[in-house]
């Protein structure tokens, strides 16, 4: 599938599953942008990095904003740290909840108008964790 033109932003595309997404669409020929916390530990060639923590609303309305043009989001950035349920409290868990929540929410909304214009697509990435809970992921 040629995606020659089509722009994608990953987010969490630095590393692990993002990652791989990024590179096969880079391969498919697509512009892609990355956007992560952290950046990748070993560059993607063809796809271009931008620091962004997808829990501050603003900042994501001002990245998505100056982008020209959008044909896909894939919202796949999101993790639980190891720890016990008691062993943090509930300002720690709601960091979470915003980055597996709603961050992927947040991206969506701010990149609607440019998918509505170019009619693109928004792709959910989850996790196993998220139906089947394992110890030190409360």
């Amino acid at each position: 599938m040629g995606l020659d033109g089509k722009v994608v932003v990953v987010t969490g595309g630095t590393r692990g599953v993002g990652a791989g997404i990024a590179r096969a669409f880079t391969e498919a020929g697509a512009q892609v942008l990355t956007c992560a916390r952290r950046p990748p530990e070993v560059p993607l060639p063809g796809a271009e990095f931008t620091p962004l923590d997808l829990r501050d609303t603003r900042a994501v309305q001002d990245f998505f904003g100056a982008l020209p043009r959008l044909d896909v989001l894939v919202n796949n950035a999101g993790g639980t740290p190891y720890r016990r349920l008691t062993d943090a409290g509930a300002e720690r868990h709601a960091r979470v909840i915003e980055l597996n929540l709603l961050a992927p929410l947040t991206a969506s909304l701010a990149a609607h108008e440019h998918l509505e214009r170019t009619r693109g697509s928004v792709v959910m990435i989850g996790s196993v964790s998220g139906g089947r809970p394992s110890p030190g992921s409360a």
